[in-house]
């Protein structure tokens, strides 16, 4: 897992060929403007979610990882917790859905807050559980670049 300001990013691109074409794709786009919903980048392998939304409390969030894709999400507008762990010995508590790259688990991982300019990557070996209300509910924007692993 990485946790950084978006000035940061390029210090990230080596990590994974998809990743400057992420963030190159971040650099260029009016992330405040730019319309939800999902945009290609580069083919299948890279792609951008960018979503609207209202913070929940923990106990309605999932934690969650991935196989064949490493999230990029950055905080655009307002702030969340995001609860993160190690992959381990969790147990599964939906099993993986091959078509959307994800299974949950039931696990309460420690988190962090991510606020607005910065940015958190989890790979395949990180389980996170995003949307967390911190200080009350609020609106936030978010991009969420899905990079195939490699």
């Amino acid at each position: 897992m990485i946790l950084d300001h978006l000035n940061n990013a390029l210090k990230y691109s080596k990590l994974n060929p998809g990743f400057s074409q992420a963030f190159k794709w971040l650099d260029e786009t009016d992330q405040e403007t730019i319309e939800p919903g999902c945009h290609t980048i580069m083919g299948e392998d890279v792609f951008a979610l960018v979503s609207e939304y209202t913070t929940k409390p923990e106990p309605e969030c999932r934690p969650e990882s991935h196989r064949i894709f490493t999230d990029i999400q950055v905080m655009v507008k307002g702030k969340e917790r995001i609860g993160w762990e190690p992959l381990g010995n969790q147990v599964v508590s939906v099993p993986y859905n091959e078509e959307a790259d994800i299974l949950f688990y039931e696990s309460h991982p420690a988190g962090f807050e991510l606020t607005a300019g910065h940015f958190a990557v989890f790979f395949p070996t990180d389980i996170h559980m995003p949307c967390i209300e911190t200080g009350g509910l609020q609106q936030v924007r978010k991009i969420a670049i899905k990079v195939k692993t490699v």
